[in-house]
């Protein structure tokens, strides 16, 4: 709780005006910068998830999103093995981001709506605005993934690296091994930051929104299941 300082009245911990006098009881947060809000979110998660809660403006969400797709795009192409069907990477780097593209926002706000409408049945407090910002946010950690790591395969591999023909662990066994738990960590960091930030925005218990968070997950990893089994098919 946040006690206002003109008339001492007990507030949320996310409200921005005292419900009593109409003072502001914390400091107003207009919008959000990317970068130290990245940096905030590395450092200090759980006061850097309540700057976005408090955000007038959640900016950045889409675009995160976009990364999120093009990253998702790609391990869609690896999962399924496309390169064994592409004889140059540039058509595969093509058709993967152009997939990535097309599924990214879509599957986030997927994600989002489904967080928000099974923690608002389990008597959470957050909004849709702020559920559609920290699972937005928390999903920064796909823009590593594909300005620095994504580069890293492409160039390390090439084509090989969506192929099983031969497959690139038995190519570069410790390269690949270290590239994909980079990858399993960026995505383990993401899926952290989205449950904290769903307990601050809904004021639950951090159990309680893993659980909700990995149901979510569940029902994403299936339909890029079908997504990756759709391009195995096209391909």
């Amino acid at each position: 709780m946040i006690q206002c300082p003109v008339c001492s009245h007990q507030n949320d911990d996310l409200a921005l005006l005292c419900a009593s006098c109409g003072s502001y009881v914390q400091e107003r947060v207009p919008t959000l910068d990317f970068f130290s809000m990245v940096w905030m979110l590395i450092e200090f998660p759980g006061k850097g998830l309540k700057k976005i809660v408090l955000a007038e403006h959640k900016n950045y969400v889409l675009m995160i999103a976009m990364f999120f797709g093009i990253s998702s795009g790609f391990g869609l192409f690896w999962s399924a093995h496309a390169g064994n069907s592409y004889e140059n990477i540039i058509h595969l780097i093509i058709a993967a981001s152009v997939t990535g593209l097309l599924i990214g926002i879509p599957v986030f706000l997927v994600m989002a709506g489904m967080s928000y409408v099974i923690l608002a049945l389990l008597g959470g407090k957050g909004t849709w605005r702020n559920t559609y910002a920290v699972v937005g946010w928390a999903l920064f950690p796909f823009t590593f993934a594909t300005t620095v790591l994504l580069p890293i395969e492409l160039a390390a591999f090439g084509l090989l690296f969506f192929s099983n023909n031969p497959h690139p662990y038995d190519v570069k066994p410790v390269v690949y091994a270290v590239l994909i738990g980079m990858d399993g960590l960026l995505t383990f960091w993401s899926l952290m930051i989205g449950a904290k930030g769903l307990s601050v925005a809904h004021d639950v218990s951090i159990a309680k929104s893993i659980l909700v968070l990995a149901a979510v997950s569940a029902v994403v990893l299936t339909l890029l299941y079908l997504c990756a089994q759709a391009v195995l098919f096209a391909s």
